[in-house]
């Protein structure tokens, strides 16, 4: 069956920014919704359209579209700049003060940001399933 409006769908995804720049979604992140009912940008819902299970394709989101999705709360793309050992990283005011942590000698961690405003926002898609709805 291919994806049709009012058809619900369940698609694997995962997004990158034009310059390569990838969003931490991971490749198992699914989204399962109805075609045509507005829960996700109108670009991405466009381009599911006729897709088949095990199907793949790439759909560009215009940033005028991107707030539209309901992206994770905290997800962040992350960058190929590192953190160097020893930089502290300050959490708080917690209980009792300030939370801090270092990075332990001999590690690096990716530094991580929001979507930048204003980017497109490419999805690679993957069709899992597709089902009618009932209609009464």
């Amino acid at each position: 069956m291919e994806a049709g409006k009012g058809n619900k769908v369940r698609v694997r995804f995962k997004c990158r920014l034009q310059d390569g720049k990838i969003y931490q979604v991971g490749e198992q992140n699914t989204l399962d919704f109805v075609v045509g009912a507005g829960s996700v940008p109108p670009a991405l819902d466009a381009g599911l359209i006729g897709m088949k299970p095990g199907e793949r394709r790439i759909i560009q989101v215009p940033a005028s579209e991107v707030n539209l999705f309901a992206f994770p709360k905290g997800s962040h793309f992350t960058l190929d700049k590192k953190t160097p050992p020893g930089i502290a990283y300050e959490f708080g005011p917690g209980e009792g003060g300030d939370v801090s942590q270092s990075i332990p000698s001999g590690e690096t961690r990716y530094l991580r940001e929001p979507i930048p405003a204003g980017a497109d926002v490419i999805f690679e898609v993957e069709m899992l399933a597709v089902e009618a709805l009932s209609s009464g």
